[in-house]
């Protein structure tokens, strides 16, 4: 996978939720490149080192909105974001996240808005959790502790020592395909991920080790 495929597929991704109302404020992605470093970040390249600070979520969630620190804010609020750090054409780093809104404004106003719409389904639920979900990978040795500190792995809900094993780095095609799948189900057909997901994936980077656990497989 190269730099501008990786550009390529976030720009098709924010168009397309966009096409299908999805969307409801985004920014393109933009790349920033120092010697041999490029990095795929959200335009001006705001502050997202809030998001990895020992904050209540609510606060976390506000400060990356209000900074615009996000490509794609859905209609409910969540936020998602695709970040990647090439170093000499090849993929060093990324994190790939989604903030789920603590709370839905408009809901406890106006509820039908929500109610009538098949979108909001699967998130106003009474026993619906948010919660953030986020894929790192790194291929710094430094990095990397087999099997406790995988290269590409899964944390939920900021939980320090969650760090679930990934089979490999992800594509963006890939993480928002997931999103749609497990948290917008009701609209994840519409959008139709499921073959440009498969089409385009990186190595493999788990262990022995890592598969010894439970993990995530791309296929």
């Amino acid at each position: 996978m190269k730099i501008g495929q990786i550009v390529n597929q976030i720009n098709d991704i924010i168009s397309t939720l966009v096409k299908e109302g999805l969307s409801d404020h985004q920014t393109f992605p933009s790349q920033k490149t120092s010697g041999e470093q490029t990095l795929i970040t959200i335009g001006d390249s705001p502050d997202l080192s809030v998001s990895l600070r020992d904050l209540p979520y609510h606060e976390v969630y506000h400060a990356l909105r209000s900074s615009v620190s996000y490509h794609i804010r859905m209609l409910d609020g969540g936020l998602i974001q695709f970040l990647y750090t090439f170093e000499k054409g090849s993929l060093a780093k990324h994190r790939l996240a989604l903030f789920p809104s603590p709370i839905l404004e408009i809901f406890d106003s106006d509820p039908e808005l929500y109610m009538k719409d098949e979108l909001f389904a699967d998130i106003v639920g009474k026993h619906s959790v948010k919660f953030p979900v986020r894929f790192d990978f790194s291929a710094d040795p430094k990095d990397h502790k087999d099997p406790d500190h995988p290269r590409s792995h899964l944390t939920l809900g900021q939980y320090k020592g969650c760090r679930i094993p990934v089979q490999a780095p992800l594509t963006p095609y890939r993480f928002i395909q997931f999103v749609l799948r497990n948290f917008y189900n009701s609209v994840y057909f519409s959008c139709d991920f499921d073959k440009r997901a498969i089409d385009y994936k990186f190595s493999d980077s788990i262990t022995e080790g890592e598969r010894n656990l439970s993990f995530i497989s791309f296929t």
